[in-house]
């Protein structure tokens, strides 16, 4: 299995001169999981997405676009409706984000 996230991943830590661990160490991923990562052979879970955002300089909606988990907008829609998205994509992630850290935590 590949895909191009891992690829975009690498790109971006390697464009900000991040080792692995660096960036596994601000995400507070495994090493090895962030290298399978970016080699194509996992594909990370929203959770660990969002954790990857911060480190490697990408919005965590901006990454979730790249990972395929939310559609681009549609070209000519109107821009309140693609901020209220946008906004209500923050909420939803905001509290899947709390609702996995309760469930790591049990």
């Amino acid at each position: 299995m590949t895909n191009n996230l891992g690829k975009t991943l690498k790109g971006r830590r390697r464009l900000k001169d991040l080792t692995l661990t660096q960036v596994s160490s601000a995400a507070g991923i495994s090493v090895s999981h962030l290298g399978r990562i970016e080699r194509g052979e996992r594909f990370p879970s929203g959770h660990i997405l969002r954790k990857l955002a911060e480190p490697l300089g990408f919005s965590e909606i901006e990454l979730f676009r790249i990972a395929g988990l939310i559609e681009e907008e549609k070209v000519g829609e109107d821009n309140r409706i693609i901020k209220f998205k946008i906004e209500m994509m923050k909420e939803i992630t905001d509290t899947l984000f709390r609702l996995l850290e309760k469930v790591d935590n049990l």
